[in-house]
């Protein structure tokens, strides 16, 4: 390993301070843009170096102090040493550079949306559990690595997930439970958690366990798969308390388990939806594409659109079709349960359809791909609205649109302050052919 003196002169997306000698650039976990820093570098690549911080010889006014203990350990709030004014400049930079590096275009993004909630805003928390000597250890990966770093709570999620980790680690040492991993979601003094084991069982004295800490509970387990963290949909289970939850958001009251997607701010996510419901308009034929459990298709069909609603996983659109019909919309959405880019090209629409047909896609973070775009651009919409968790396979989708349509307006959204991670929306306009 090697000591460097280097001064930071940018920023990477994934948060590394960037500097560089000659033809060398080196990346440095913990560096701020505008720093000199004492780096050590532990990896290289031909003329790419990676490294960790050891000192910061000169700061900048944009570094704070970490709030968290575990900062310098967790793989998880990478921007945390930013104040709040350079954490939303770092995701509008970082957004507007991806883009312009894979399409080429200088895009105007707008000023990051800052979450109303810097602490304590997310309602989910994914654990990871393993025993040393006898002792339960509960927390996340630490950065580039499977290591545990063990907590007793996470600053950035509801205040209640410390009872959480305290009571899991405390049914683990009385019983001997064998759990590998943890997916909970926090909804006032409610508790929506799915556990992982090697065998897929779980006691129902565990449901005991949180009850008495939680109003209501449902408890789900599943099968861990090796060392993945992914939740697993395959075989998971109701084991005890509510099968569903209900719980309010978008003004909706919604009926959820654990293996549902939810956003896991609210706050921020209330504020996106308006924004996204506003831009649909009325009167219009909407596509949702990868509609999960339908929050926005009820929404859009409230505000007198028609919608075509789009998701690959049976349990969710099980779960679409109940809000619909909860909320009498059922005669302005058609559910379809599949694979968006199989789907899309059987749909058919009248010429009064096309007129005012609208696409909105939340996808995955591997984005849409070249198929499913292919088939959106087939389907000529007049306006497709992109709501993204991932900058890099949004900017690959967005080239390939890039033919026929132009980008209306780009925006970063703070949906999960202290991490790197950036949400954001993306309108885009069919071009002119006059």
């Amino acid at each position: 390993m090697e000591n460097k003196i280097l001064d930071i002169i940018d920023m990477s997306v994934e948060g590394d301070g960037i500097a560089r000698e000659g033809e060398n650039v080196y990346f440095i976990d913990g560096a701020v843009e505008g720093e000199k820093v004492s780096a050590t570098i532990d990896k290289q690549k031909d003329n790419l170096y990676w490294g960790r911080l050891v000192e910061v010889i000169e700061p900048t006014y944009r570094r704070t102090t970490p709030a968290c203990p575990y900062f310098d350990k967790c793989g998880g709030c990478k921007i945390m040493h930013l104040n709040s004014e350079t954490q939303k400049l770092f995701k509008m930079l970082s957004l507007q550079r991806t883009i312009k590096k894979v399409t080429n275009l200088d895009v105007k993004v707008l000023d990051t949306v800052p979450s109303p909630k810097e602490w304590h805003y997310r309602n989910s928390i994914q654990l990871k559990v393993q025993r040393n000597d006898g002792k339960t250890q509960i927390g996340f990966y630490q950065s580039r690595s499977h290591d545990i770093v063990p907590i007793e709570e996470c600053i950035i999620c509801d205040d209640k997930n410390k009872v959480l980790i305290s009571l899991i680690k405390e049914y683990i040492d009385s019983a001997n439970a064998e759990i590998e991993s943890i997916f909970a979601n926090f909804f006032d003094n409610d508790l929506s958690i799915l556990v992982q084991t090697k065998d897929g069982e779980c006691d129902k004295a565990l449901y005991e366990v949180l009850k008495s800490r939680f109003d209501k509970v449902s408890l789900w387990c599943s099968k861990q798969y090796a060392s993945s963290t992914l939740l697993n949909y395959k075989d998971a289970k109701f084991i005890d308390g509510e099968e569903k939850l209900e719980v309010k958001f978008a003004d909706l009251t919604l009926s959820i388990t654990p293996l549902d997607f939810i956003q896991v701010n609210f706050d921020l996510a209330n504020i996106l939806y308006d924004k996204i419901i506003n831009a649909v308009g009325q009167n219009k034929v909407v596509l949702d594409l990868y509609s999960g459990i339908g929050v926005t298709s009820v929404k859009f069909a409230q505000n007198n659109n028609y919608v075509c609603s789009i998701e690959q996983i049976h349990s969710s659109v099980d779960s679409a079709k109940e809000l619909a019909n909860k909320y009498n919309v059922v005669d302005k959405i058609i559910h379809y349960c599949g694979d968006c880019a199989e789907i899309l090209p059987t749909l058919e629409f009248s010429p009064q359809e096309k007129e005012n047909l609208v696409v909105f896609l939340d996808p995955p973070r591997k984005g849409a791909g070249k198929v499913t775009i292919d088939a959106i651009k087939a389907l000529s919409p007049n306006q497709i609205i992109y709501m993204s968790c991932n900058p890099t396979t949004l900017a690959k989708d967005v080239r390939d649109l890039l033919d026929n349509y132009e980008i209306e307006s780009m925006q970063a959204y703070d949906m999960f302050p202290q991490t790197n991670s950036i949400e954001s929306l993306t309108i885009l306009k069919i071009r002119s052919t006059k």
